[in-house]
């Protein structure tokens, strides 16, 4: 015999209808003309959770946009896991995860390609001497950018801005 008392799921905040269908189900067998599996089918199709939740698990918007300002200013300047996740408002151990997830690779990685193409743009745009190239991409010393970029880039500083034609170039003057 169907349950016709719904008291006990009236105490609920809201009475959903998933709920009152599983209740009803509880009453139907399924060789009843089809009523249960009619129920059953609805009941399926109304606990699926909708199609445009969608979890990442990387950075919101307004985390990523922060971060690219943040980094964009103080590219100079030492930047540290602790500061950044702060700065996001979460621990740093989801930081790590979360930024991995959203920039396809770690904190770090990240950091050092975004000063080694901030050198290689001063490189092929300025007049200025590589040690201050490097100290103004958060690198401690000349030697420090020139093993990264050589690795990152196959040439040594001085020889990649040579060889891309920067027009004030010692050995462009002299050719």
């Amino acid at each position: 015999m169907p349950a016709t008392d719904f008291n006990e799921t009236s105490s609920l905040p809201l009475p959903n209808l998933t709920a009152l269908m599983a209740h009803a189900l509880g009453g139907v067998s399924t060789g009843q003309d089809g009523a249960g599996n009619t129920l059953s089918g609805a009941l399926t199709k109304s606990v699926q959770p909708p199609a445009t939740i969608v979890y990442t698990g990387g950075l919101a918007p307004w985390q990523v946009k922060r971060l690219e300002i943040h980094l964009a200013q103080s590219l100079d300047a030492p930047l540290r896991l602790q500061e950044m996740a702060a700065l996001v408002s979460v621990s740093t151990s989801h930081f790590s995860r979360a930024f991995k997830k959203t920039f396809g690779r770690p904190f770090s990685q990240y950091v050092t390609a975004t000063r080694l193409e901030r050198a290689r743009t001063l490189l092929r745009s300025t007049r200025q001497p590589i040690s201050d190239i490097a100290l103004a991409c958060g690198m401690t010393d000349q030697s420090h950018l020139t093993r990264l970029f050589h690795r990152r880039f196959g040439a040594p500083p001085h020889a990649w801005r040579r060889a891309h034609g920067w027009p004030g170039t010692v050995d462009q003057a002299e050719g």
